[in-house]
């Protein structure tokens, strides 16, 4: 019996998720942009909630969580917005050339 189908025998009468629908450390990083230790210290801060494997005690996390974590990563960012193409409300630039430099 593989490690996933142990997973889910065992997890069975405890309304275990689809494995489809848990990602382990390593894909909850890729899909957040972060490191795996960030991953590990979410749910050390409860941020993120890790069901742990029978045995092994390996993370598992469940698909709508990271979700929902990655959605709270990103409010945290400035909103995107616009530049036209023309702008009238910023100064002329004034470049410096060797010569400004020199003394004579």
């Amino acid at each position: 019996m593989s490690k996933t189908q142990e997973f889910t025998a065992v997890n069975a009468d405890a309304g275990a998720l689809p494995q489809k629908d848990v990602l382990n450390v390593r894909e909850t990083a890729r899909e957040l942009g972060v490191h795996e230790n960030t991953v590990r210290n979410l749910e050390q801060r409860g941020q993120l909630t890790a069901i742990r494997l029978p045995g092994s005690g390996f993370r598992r996390f469940k698909k709508e969580d990271v979700d929902r974590v990655r959605d709270e990563m990103f409010k945290q960012f400035a909103p995107e917005t616009e530049i036209g193409e023309e702008r009238d409300d910023m100064p002329e630039r004034i470049l410096s050339t060797p010569e400004d430099y020199h003394q004579s």
